[in-house]
């Protein structure tokens, strides 16, 4: 499927399946705006990457980025910093930037684990 869109003046096509035109029409929808306004988003966050790569700073959107994949904040938080809501997002911006994605350590995945089964346990017997 070929998706037109103007942009400042210009008029882009992209070709999408339908899946990812479905799939962007749902996203749009929940947060109440348009493709044209979740593909500008996306398109100015890449570009906004690449040109601190490219400058060698590691401010704006890179620093959070730096941040989450060093570890230093959780990924919700560097999510809030960049204004955006879908972790892929933040997944795509990483991998843009060539930073690792981030990894819970083994010590707080065993904490968390720990946690799931104790609320389990309180739980009581299934039915």
């Amino acid at each position: 499927m070929c998706v037109r869109a103007t942009v400042g003046g210009a008029i882009i096509t992209f070709a999408l399946d339908e899946s990812l035109v479905a799939a962007a029409k749902a996203a749009a929808a929940r947060r109440g705006t348009s493709i044209s306004a979740l593909a500008r988003t996306a398109l100015e966050q890449q570009v906004a990457v690449d040109a601190e790569i490219a400058a060698g700073g590691a401010s704006g959107v890179l620093q959070p980025l730096l941040d989450c994949a060093m570890g230093r904040v959780p990924r919700i938080v560097a999510m809030q910093r960049l204004d955006i809501e879908d972790y892929a997002v933040l997944k795509s911006l990483l991998n843009a930037a060539r930073l690792p994605h981030t990894v819970v350590p083994m010590a707080k995945r065993n904490e968390m684990a720990a946690g799931m089964v104790a609320a389990i346990k309180a739980l009581g017997p299934s039915a």
